[in-house]
């Protein structure tokens, strides 16, 4: 004992020969693996167990798979066998590396570097790693490996899958077995995944002539996994759903010969952007036989719970064959509704809460693939009884039987009837709704909406999307409720009336797209509300086209109020917020009455007969949120008492900014043409105008005013701005110039000594200034019977204070009114310049 202590101390001090150990350690391990094996350093290491630390550990791969070494380890510590030393030898009970980096290697040839290694050592007579002290022979070290990583290779380029964290063992069970565990997390290179959950592997296998006889036994269990970041890792893309993951699988057999059992669940399935406390739970079972050779997966059964009832599927499938070749059959039994209608809920948006599903389904379908023959699916099945309704029973869509038919790539199957269908010509549908690919048809059937008139309805679910399709009259308060239960976003506006509807709906499932509806409604007697208008909208007629970017409104007739609209309307899809509106409308007359009421608010206080709306309105008028442009005629335009007739513009509304550019209208027997600006956007309204008018009659203005003051026609060229919702208002706030021209005319109240009354006028112009409610005349001229004279002057409130000066250089003041002007001589005081002194009182 003293002799041995000795020893220890004479090893902890001064550790004689190490360094020659160093390519004897390295040429073992070689030996043992068939591999070259390099290492840096190796220090004795005495407690708490005798082994050796070896530092820079490179176990290089065989040159046929990879020329990047196998296993790098900066850190390994090799455990001896006591009972070795005593022989005169040493011998390695353990080896355990720390953080090691593993490369796992498939060649072209569909060889694996691991599966060589195991080929090699199972055919070395090595004793087991447990072995009894009387066996002489070395035994089979235990490895093992903490915190590793390792990657994947396909020849000479590395994947980007990895398995991370990962603790590794390896040892000889007994005299023909080997066991290996793994504990590992699966990650991606090429994203930053951490929620993949935990992969477990026991394996055990025994000696054989090759690794295709190898019995073996392998236990696996992926847990915990988040199903999003586990198709991130398998497919290289988050398609959208939610769940944790948990997959158990048991092989038992040989690579030729392999037994499977395997479940898989998927616990709170639902979509990435829906949270609730469904919980909805997804599982299945499935048993199958496995041949590595030929890559044949055969007596395949699987079998799922769903709503009371079973989904199993049968059959083998050849996974090496190209094309691929399989003999599968899928039977569906007593399936419930609800069940579906559970799953659409996490799997679908905007679907009501309290929707629930009544009837069963049936089906048994197969598919058979042989060689280079096409695929032929053939099977029907039917769900019956089928009805979706709310909780409360208030709403409820009823299908009665709805049959399905699984139709192959060929298209083969599909009744004479159903292809006369599919070819009819449509102007927003394809051509051929039916997908060339394989595809399940459902229907058609007859759909009701609460007890309404049947419509048909029917579809068809393929790998890549979806379509369904409605044809027939229904009440577009049930259709909005058919919108609802489906979950299809949509405009409801507050309306009544009916609709004949051929439209498609349909949508991909990859990215969750939303589903698109495609086709066209005839609206027939329609009574709309929305919100800023008082006066509903009727719609007499009209053809609405769903396009894939695009609705429009065709044909339309309608009214509101008493104001009739024929005409054309465009809006654009999944623009919003920043959707353009383009129409193209006529209205048989329309007054600046209706437009103030339009572009103003209103009280949310609504009378008795309004039974349309769901609740008080408040806030501005919709119309002041529209972004739209277009052409609009008006027969007839009241502005006040004035009336245009023949209006014609191009419109522009954006957000409250309302341009009308190039506005024509015959206007008090005469033409204007102009351009306008009105700001609704803010309060009081503003309004510029510029524009010219033509051959005006002032018989019709004065007759407008009450008071046959003027007569003959007029021209002029307006700029003017004005703000305000009255007319006393816009007359208080205007601002602006007129350039006029009077011809062959008179003013009737007129009286100028020695001029014939009424006073006429052969031609009269000049410029208006209008500001703060005064006007201001310049530049006038005025040319009569009995003269020609200088105009000049002003106006406020109605009262005038002009001069008029005749070329005999006699002068009058007019004051008073249009209607009761008062006309007196002027001083005839000659300035200094020789020409009459106007500013010299009478």
């Amino acid at each position: 004992m003293a002799l041995l202590a000795g020893l220890v101390v004479v090893l902890f001090l001064f550790r004689p020969g190490v360094f020659r150990l160093h390519n004897r350690i390295s040429s073992s391990i070689g030996n043992a693996l068939g591999r070259r094996v390099t290492l840096d350093n190796v220090r004795l290491h005495a407690l708490p167990r005798p082994g050796f630390d070896l530092e820079g550990l490179v176990i290089y791969d065989d040159p046929a798979f990879s020329a990047e070494p196998m296993i790098r380890a900066q850190d390994v510590f090799a455990a001896i066998r006591l009972r070795s030393l005593l022989r005169g030898r040493i011998e390695i009970a353990t080896l355990s590396a720390t953080e090691p980096s593993i490369n796992i290697v498939r060649a072209s040839d569909g060889r694996w570097n691991l599966a060589t290694l195991i080929e090699r050592n199972s055919r070395i007579p090595a004793a087991p790693t447990q072995k009894a002290p009387s066996e002489n022979r070395p035994a089979f070290p235990y490895l093992e490996a903490t915190s590793a990583r390792i990657n994947f290779k396909v020849g000479p380029e590395k994947k980007s899958y990895a398995l991370t964290n990962a603790d590794v063992a390896l040892w000889q069970d007994s005299e023909n077995s080997w066991g290996t565990r793994l504990k590992a997390q699966p990650v991606r290179a090429d994203f930053n995944l951490n929620d993949t959950g935990q992969l477990q592997i026991d394996a055990a296998w025994q000696r054989a002539a090759n690794l295709r006889d190898t019995p073996l036994r392998v236990t696996m269990a992926w847990q915990k996994g988040q199903l999003g970041q586990i198709t991130q890792l398998l497919t290289g893309k988050d398609r959208g759903w939610r769940g944790a993951l948990d997959l158990a699988a048991n092989l038992e057999g040989t690579p030729e010969a392999l037994a499977i059992d395997s479940q898989a669940s998927i616990q709170g399935f639902r979509r990435y952007d829906i949270v609730d406390t469904r919980n909805v739970r997804l599982a299945a079972h499935c048993t199958a036989r496995y041949q590595a050779s030929t890559g044949v997966l055969a007596d395949l059964a699987c079998e799922s719970p769903a709503g009371g009832g079973t989904v199993r599927l049968t059959g083998s499938l050849a996974t090496k064959a190209v094309p691929q070749t399989y003999n599968l059959s899928l039977q569906v039994k007593d399936v419930r509704v609800a069940s579906l209608v559970e799953l659409a809920h996490e799997a679908k948006r905007q679907l009501p809460a309290d929707l629930i599903g009544e009837g069963l389904l049936n089906a048994e379908f197969r598919g058979l693939r042989s060689n280079s023959k096409p695929a032929q699916l053939t099977g029907r099945g039917e769900a019956t009884g089928v009805q979706i309704k709310t909780s409360d029973g208030s709403n409820s869509i009823s299908l009665a039987t709805v049959p399905l038919t699984l139709v192959s790539e060929t298209g083969c199957c599909a009744p004479e009837a159903n292809r006369k269908t599919t070819r009819k010509k449509e102007p927003a549908n394809d051509s051929n709704p039916e997908p060339s690919e394989a595809h399940l048809r459902l229907g058609p059937a007859a759909l009701t909406v609460n007890a309404s008139t049947p419509v048909t309805a029917g579809g068809w679910v393929s790998r890549g999307g979806y379509t369904f399709f409605l044809r027939g009259d229904l009440g577009l308060k049930n259709l909005f409720r058919l919108e609802n239960a489906l979950g299809i976003p949509a405009a409801q506006p507050a309306a009544e009336g009916l609709a004949k509807l051929d439209v498609n709906i349909s949508s991909l499932w990859q990215g969750l797209a939303a589903p698109n509806a495609l086709g066209t409604a005839q609206l027939k007697n329609v009574r709309a509300e929305t919100r800023g208008l008082n006066t509903p909208i009727e719609i007499a007629s009209a053809t609405v086209t769903l396009g894939p970017a695009l609705t429009t409104i065709d044909k339309l007739s309608a009214r509101t109020g008493d104001v009739r609209w024929t005409g054309s309307v465009h809006l654009p899809r999944h623009c919003a917020p920043n959707c353009l509106y383009e129409f193209d409308l006529d209205a048989d007359r329309l007054s600046s009455a209706d437009l103030a009421q339009w572009l103003t608010p209103h009280p949310s206080k609504r009378p008795w007969y309004r039974i349309l709306s769901s609740a008080n309105q408040t806030g501005p008028s919709p119309l002041l949120a529209a972004h739209a442009r277009g052409r609009l005629r008006v027969a007839q335009f009241a502005l006040g008492n004035a009336l245009a007739t023949q209006v014609s513009t191009e419109l522009t509304a954006d957000r409250g900014k309302i341009v009308l550019t190039r506005l024509q209208a015959q206007f008090l027997e005469g033409q204007h043409l102009g351009d306008w600006t009105i700001d609704a956007s803010i309060d009081p309204p503003e309004y510029r105008g510029t524009g010219t008018l033509e051959d005006v009659s002032l018989d019709r203005l004065s007759t407008l005013m009450n008071d046959a003051w003027i007569t003959g026609n007029a021209d002029g060229a307006f700029e003017v701005h004005t703000a305000g919702v009255s007319s006393r208002e816009l007359l208080a706030n205007a601002d602006g110039k007129l350039q006029f021209a009077m011809r062959n005319g008179s003013f009737a109240h007129l009286e100028i000594p020695g001029a014939p009354s009424p006073f006429p006028v052969y031609r009269f112009s000049g410029a208006l200034r209008v500001k703060d409610g005064k006007w201001q005349l310049s530049a006038g001229r005025l040319e009569s019977r009995d003269g020609l004279y200088t105009v000049t002057g002003t106006s406020s409130t109605g009262a005038l204070d002009f001069t008029l000066t005749r070329g005999d250089e006699r002068s009058w003041n007019l004051t008073g009114t249009l209607a009761k002007p008062l006309v007196r001589p002027a001083s005839q005081e000659i300035s200094k310049d020789g020409k009459p002194d106007p500013t010299t009182k009478p």
